[in-house]
């Protein structure tokens, strides 16, 4: 597939992207498993924080990067702006511990990066347990759509985040 032609089909994507950024987020999900309390979690579900969330390219040139600690707590770096915090909300935090506790951090293979073509829009998760891998990764499974929604929702700008408050 030519450059060209993939970009066009990457139009309608971003526009949805651009949508569901800007829009309210549900933060509950149906079914979804219990997240253990901090007395049952192990420690190789702690050694996964912190999660480190970064968006980088496009051709708005992106240079953004979350950093999410177990508690909720997040550092919001972003090019253009001084650096911010803020906290997942009870249900987000959640979310994120259940997502990063179902990722097989040791079986991925790490991804240097590098942009594939001009103007690619890059984003991707680090732990201590493993990484950094694109949220695209199909072994990241459901947990990559987790991290999506949390980094777009909160780079969505203090006012428009459901998911995340004023520390």
């Amino acid at each position: 597939m030519s450059r060209s032609a993939w970009a066009a089909g990457m139009v309608v994507p971003l526009a949805a992207a651009v949508a569901v950024s800007t829009a309210p987020v549900a933060t509950a999900v149906v079914g979804a498993p219990q997240v253990p309390n901090e007395s049952t979690v192990s420690a190789s579900q702690r050694a996964v924080f912190p999660l480190t969330m970064t968006r980088t390219g496009g051709f708005a040139g992106f240079q953004d990067v979350l950093v999410v600690a177990r508690d909720g707590l997040v550092s919001v770096t972003r090019r253009t702006q001084k650096q911010g915090a803020c906290r997942l909300t009870p249900a987000a935090a959640g979310r994120v511990r259940t997502a990063a506790a179902a990722v097989p951090w040791a079986r991925l293979a790490p991804d240097r990066g590098q942009a594939r073509f001009p103007d690619d829009l890059v984003v991707m998760v680090r732990s201590p347990a493993g990484g950094p891998v694109r949220l695209e990764e199909p072994k990241l499974g459901a947990s990559g759509k987790v991290f999506q929604t949390v980094l777009s929702d909160i780079l969505s700008g203090p006012a428009a985040s459901v998911m995340c408050k004023a520390a």
